[in-house]
């Protein structure tokens, strides 16, 4: 639950970017304060500044009535956005359906802000990042171990010792990067969707053709990290609505 003055900050923080232009932005932290505060005049009159959706305009118009029935300029505004959309109009106007408390019984909506897809997906990279990371560094330091007690010299380096090192330093990158896929999918960046598609379009090239390459051909293996890995990127290219949170949709509107 946000405090009231975390509320106030997103108010004054959405108010300069609307000002400044920053139409995403002034959306995006007004609809956090409507969602925490729905009697706050100030934050509908700006989210309908700033709205770029007719039906959200007129929403954010019938809760300023809604909430100050004296509001001349809210109610000769939502008279003129209804005469010209006449059919976004509502069936009964919500003016006259007001519940006695004056409270808005409706907003506009914002996309949940990590979608059912985008959590399956964060929680599937963080476990390989995981993996990966502890995998490479528990080889890396057993390679230093080895280094360091002059077991192994750099220079003279056999092929299967050669592949092992790649595959440790392998590792850490994979590690790394899913790592920096998870942080940015949390943040709900569009990095972190086009990195999750990505690796997971690399995961699906390698892991069926590594264990294809296998003697004898490891076939439950193969299917194991195809379907994964397919599974990973069709779940990402449904999570790409729950990146944008930032656009504003219109949610019925319920009267009572």
């Amino acid at each position: 639950m946000a405090t009231p003055n975390e509320l106030d900050q997103w108010l004054h923080q959405g108010v300069a970017a609307a000002k400044a232009g920053q139409l995403e932005q002034a959306r995006f932290l007004l609809l956090d304060v409507v969602e925490h505060d729905q009697t706050n005049e100030s934050a509908w009159y700006w989210l309908y500044k700033v709205s770029d959706r007719q039906d959200d305009k007129r929403v954010c118009l019938e809760n300023l009535v809604l909430l100050n029935p004296n509001n001349q300029w809210a109610k000769q505004a939502l008279l003129e956005h209804l005469n010209t959309y006449p059919s976004m109009a509502p069936p009964v106007p919500p003016v006259k359906k007001a519940k006695a408390n004056n409270r808005p019984t409706s907003r506009p909506g914002k996309s949940k802000t990590r979608s059912v897809p985008l959590k399956l997906i964060i929680a599937f990279w963080l476990g390989i990042s995981l993996i990966f990371l502890s995998g490479g560094i528990i080889s890396a330091g057993e390679w230093l171990a080895f280094i360091i007690s002059g077991q192994i010299e750099i220079n003279d380096l056999n092929s299967f010792q050669a592949f092992d090192l790649f595959t440790t330093v392998g590792f850490i990158i994979v590690g790394l990067l899913s790592l920096f896929v998870t942080v940015s999918l949390v943040l709900q960046s569009m990095i972190g969707f086009f990195g999750s598609l990505i690796l997971a379009l690399m995961l699906l090239f390698v892991g069926p053709t590594l264990s294809l390459i296998t003697s004898p051909p490891n076939y439950a293996t193969m299917i194991c990290t195809g379907g994964i890995a397919g599974m990973i990127v069709l779940l990402t290219l449904a999570s790409q609505s729950g990146l944008t949170g930032n656009s504003i949709r219109h949610e019925t509107i319920h009267q009572t």
